[in-house]
């Protein structure tokens, strides 16, 4: 009889966490799901905070794609600065699938329904890292850029780290002046001369690879 109970008692610990087990799925399958609650995976590879609401993009084309969504009256909740935070970080999200001007998006009320899976705050080591010789073959693509700045200039809208003389054709890296705060210090002076590494998304800008900085986190000093 005692057995029999234990057996009853284990069933109802393990039958409700079976059923109450989020489907996981891709970023890219999120709009199979309208509707229902579950766990999707993948690369935040663009983020905005218009101060109302923070978008955390899988997609360069977001007004096509996944999106996840924290509305301002939750900032408090999370990390400050979450549109830095979780930006280039592969991260798991779980809610209810809603549609929203044609694509499917995740609201966030609080941290329990986002999870960093690597490279939390710091350079993702599992991310390829390439030279700033070869960045224009990794065109729509999140990687390290390695290589030394050797020319920087800031025309008060922006901050660009050249990896040439011949920026013209050449990676750069951009820091536009709304991004200016984050950093604590002028970073056409505190990169120059320095080897370093830049993650992000690769895009062209006007015939050659660029990556846009929106946080310090992005770059990284090699000593």
């Amino acid at each position: 009889m005692r057995k029999i109970s234990v057996l009853i008692l284990a069933l109802c610990i393990i039958i409700p966490q079976a059923a109450f087990a989020q489907k996981v799925i891709r970023w890219d399958e999120a709009g199979n799901y309208y509707g229902k609650n579950v766990t999707v995976i993948g690369k935040v590879v663009g983020s905005y905070n218009s101060g109302k609401a923070c978008f955390l993009n899988f997609h360069e084309d977001y007004k096509k794609s996944f999106t996840a969504v924290i509305f301002a009256s939750d900032f408090d909740r999370f990390p400050s600065d979450p549109q830095d935070y979780y930006l280039y970080n592969d991260v798991e999200v779980t809610g209810l699938i809603k549609e929203y001007n044609g694509r499917p998006e995740i609201i966030l009320n609080s941290t329990s329904q986002i999870k960093i899976i690597k490279g939390e705050g710091s350079q993702d080591t599992s991310m390829p890292v390439v030279s700033w010789e070869d960045a224009d073959k990794y065109y729509g693509k999140v990687v390290i850029v390695e290589g030394i700045v050797v020319v920087s200039n800031n025309t008060g809208k922006a901050c660009f780290l050249n990896f040439h003389r011949n920026w013209k054709r050449y990676f750069t890296a951009v820091i536009f002046s709304s991004s200016f705060p984050k950093f604590p210090f002028a970073p056409e002076e505190h990169y120059l001369d320095k080897k370093v590494r830049i993650k992000g998304l690769v895009k062209e800008y006007q015939g050659k690879p660029e990556i846009v900085v929106d946080s310090p986190i992005q770059i990284e000093i090699v000593k």
